[in-house]
């Protein structure tokens, strides 16, 4: 995970003042390259291929990528590629894939992604993987566009957009191409979720820098842990604690305790500078995002201060399952194609939220957030179950967990991180009107109010 920013009919000191507003993405390294008009921009956090090889802006045969994210599969995309390869790295397979097969090879690549990519041919494109997963956004100036992997890194009198989730943009034109549709229906017993939720897992602990789990103590996160632990890995979890007494934070003890897994208690503060530092990062005034961020902010401290680089987080289960109180009420009463509406339009909307906080509110701190569940094959077919399928409340995710997870942790009550953990009676104590000061405080630091 990095952070990329460009322009197109600008100096390379317009992108250079870019970088400088979201180093905290990139702690190992930057450049700056060109290819004709577009300047590119990189700062980079090495996961992958730690050397120099593998920097970034990436020139490869006459085009230049510079990428943020990651593709899962790409040993498997450089053996299909063939040939000689300079760098152990993704980044250098990407943009031979991109050259040799553009926008229409994107549907082989698994990973999570946004990148912008200036081809051999002399087109120039911003792209956002299927889902969403990574942050990009992009703005018109008078002589053409700039882009950024967050919104803090456009001059103030710039107002961008997101890039929605599986579009490129052709910064020539200024058109956009929906790249991405979802893969046909097929069913998903709890059998598939499991060996699909394991495979997530084991891409996601790949790396050439340390890698550790996030743990709340409900079901999701505690069962990507377990199947992290079941991989052989040395697993270290983490986990935020404002009331020790808390229920979540017995739960993630006792869970971290029968696992054998070390367990590394944050306390954090949450308090009115503590909100403020969680919007400042996640950019966006969703109240259960800001709360969430909050915590995840002196977690994203303590783990790149104790030398992990990446974390896996149970994140999106919920949407993919039904595992949220207003979902489990309207699916109730609504059929099949509404149930599968109801997931789709959650999904969707995380690539408004949830994907942002995780991926920006982790990055603050140089943490790049990892996503299990959001497996390319899972999420594709979960998102399209019927009822009958996957009843609401988790039903099927919760028969898939009985083969990995003892019965308590399954059979706990459903609460969210920020309430099981006291963060959000801690914040409505501090503030009388959170939506209003959210509002009011995102306006004010950016001259308007962000919605991605």
């Amino acid at each position: 995970m990095c952070g990329i920013a460009g322009v197109t009919n600008i100096s390379e000191d317009a992108v250079a003042a870019m970088l400088d507003r979201i180093r905290h993405r990139g702690p190992d390294g930057s450049g700056i390259k060109s290819a004709g008009s577009v300047v590119h921009g990189h700062v980079r956090l090495a996961l992958v291929d730690l050397s120099a090889a593998s920097a970034q802006p990436f020139a490869c045969d006459g085009g230049l990528l510079t990428f943020n994210g990651e593709v899962w599969n790409y040993r498997e995309l450089r053996k299909r590629l063939g040939g000689l390869f300079n760098t152990a790295g993704d980044t250098e397979v990407l943009a031979k894939w991109l050259n040799a097969y553009g926008l229409d090879g994107l549907r082989e690549i698994d990973g999570m992604f946004a990148f912008a990519w200036s081809s051999p041919d002399g087109k120039h494109w911003l792209v956002r993987d299927s889902f969403g997963k990574v942050p990009l956004y992009v703005a018109k100036h008078k002589k053409g566009f700039m882009w950024a992997s967050e919104r803090k890194a456009f001059p103030r009198d710039v107002q961008p957009i997101a890039v929605p989730a599986g579009h490129a943009f052709d910064l020539t034109t200024g058109t956009w191409k929906r790249w991405y549709t979802l893969a046909p229906r097929r069913p998903l017993l709890a059998a598939d979720v499991l060996a699909s939720l394991k495979a997530g897992v084991l891409k996601r602990l790949d790396a050439d820098a340390p890698v550790c789990c996030l743990i709340s103590g409900g079901l999701d996160s505690s069962l990507v842990l377990a199947l992290a632990v079941e991989s052989g890995k040395d697993v270290t979890a983490y986990t935020a604690v404002v009331n020790r007494d808390a229920e979540d934070a017995k739960s993630a003890r006792k869970l971290c305790s029968d696992l054998g897994v070390r367990l590394v208690e944050v306390h954090c503060c949450v308090n009115s500078e503590a909100v403020v530092q969680a919007m400042e990062s996640i950019e966006i005034p969703s109240k259960a995002q800001v709360e969430i961020a909050a915590l995840c902010l002196p977690l994203a401290k303590r783990i790149a201060a104790d030398g992990f680089k990446a974390c896996l987080s149970g994140e999106a289960a919920d949407e993919l399952f039904g595992g949220y109180g207003n979902f489990c009420i309207k699916a109730s009463s609504a059929s099949d194609s509404e149930v599968i509406a109801l997931r789709k339009e959650a999904l969707a909307k995380m690539a408004r939220g949830n994907f942002i906080r995780c991926n920006k509110a982790f990055m603050s701190a140089g943490v790049e957030c990892r996503l299990p569940f959001m497996e390319q094959s899972l999420a594709e077919a979960a998102v399209q179950l019927t009822k009958h399928e996957s009843p609401p409340g988790k039903k099927l995710l919760k028969e898939a967990a009985k083969q990995v997870l003892p019965k308590w942790v399954i059979s706990r009550q459903k609460d969210t991180f920020q309430c099981g953990s006291g963060a959000s009676d801690r914040i409505a104590a501090t503030i009388a009107s959170p939506i209003k000061f959210y509002n009011a405080t995102l306006k004010t630091r950016f001259g308007y109010l962000p919605k991605d």
